[in-house]
């Protein structure tokens, strides 16, 4: 919280209270300034491009039958130790998002990605870095020949004017980073805890209880506002809930299903190491080790 009080964003807390929030009319997502970010718009801009997105990740709905083995295969190659960063989660969400983008990505472009600003970053206006990695990534994904998928279609609804040129430039940051950046930290922490609990939750429950994005910013006449999702609103609520939530947890059951068979001898769990951002709650690092044998 000190991080938003630097800034002068007043924090709401609490399930009823943040689900107030996030359906309050008088609190909105648009600074002012004409960002071309769908995450910091409203009204008939914000409905339009949403509607573009919302199609690309329909076609993942149902999750595609070689997605779902590409995921297992990554499972099924885990060593006697791993990363639970590094080995589990990151492949399986940079191969996630790369069948939402339509695009081949290597560990240079996912590297990129994670160096992204998120919408509170921007709005501090500390992070320079990350909105420098933003403006990268956006020219290299503008040049980037794509197949069928989400760079494909948001090129053919920028030519059927559904899009303007700044829309086309920065929406796919926007859907790489969402689609990248909370299966990343759901699935490691959600790995963290089939390696860790006796009795682990459902991967519905593990949703709820672990919310990978912690913050959404809203702007509202007494300035601006930090809404917590960590209270069981994982995904948001009203005009801006997350359009994705059905593809993310059916992930979800597919990559923790796989590892819970993995770890079904038991394991130990060392090197935990947890990353520091303000709104991304996320692991940096967990090494499990299975028992001699177990694989």
């Amino acid at each position: 919280m000190e991080e938003f009080e630097r800034h002068g964003i007043r924090v709401v807390s609490g399930r009823d209270a943040s689900a107030r929030a996030l359906r309050a009319r008088e609190l909105t997502s648009d600074p002012g300034g004409g960002s071309p970010s769908l995450l910091l718009r409203d009204g008939e801009d914000h409905a339009r491009v949403r509607g573009v997105l919302r199609e690309i990740i329909a076609g993942l709905e149902p999750f595609p039958g070689a997605l779902r083995a590409g995921i297992e295969t990554v499972v099924a190659g885990l060593g006697p130790a791993f990363d639970l960063v590094r080995d589990f989660a990151r492949p399986i969400a940079g191969s996630v998002t790369a069948a939402v983008l339509g695009l081949d990505l290597d560990d240079a472009f996912l590297d990129r990605l994670e160096a992204t600003t998120a919408n509170l970053d921007v709005f501090g206006g500390t992070d320079r870095a990350g909105q420098a990695a933003a403006f990268r990534l956006a020219v290299q994904l503008s040049r980037a020949p794509a197949g069928p998928g989400g760079l494909t279609a948001l090129r053919a609804a920028h030519a059927a004017g559904r899009l303007d040129d700044d829309e086309l430039m920065f929406t796919p940051v926007v859907l790489a980073h969402a689609a990248y950046e909370n299966s990343l930290n759901f699935l490691a922490c959600a790995g963290l805890e089939l390696a860790s609990a006796p009795e682990p939750r459902s991967v519905r429950e593990l949703a709820t209880a672990i919310c990978p994005a912690r913050y959404v910013l809203r702007f509202g006449p007494d300035g601006p506002v930090a809404i917590s999702l960590a209270d069981g609103l994982p995904f948001g609520l009203g005009r801006h809930a997350c359009p994705g939530s059905g593809v993310a947890v059916a992930e979800g059951e597919i990559a923790l299903g796989a590892l819970a068979k993995v770890l079904h001898g038991g394991c130990r769990v060392g090197e935990v190491r947890w990353k520091t951002h303000p709104v991304f709650h996320g692991l940096a690092k967990a090494v499990v080790t299975l028992p001699s044998g177990n694989r």
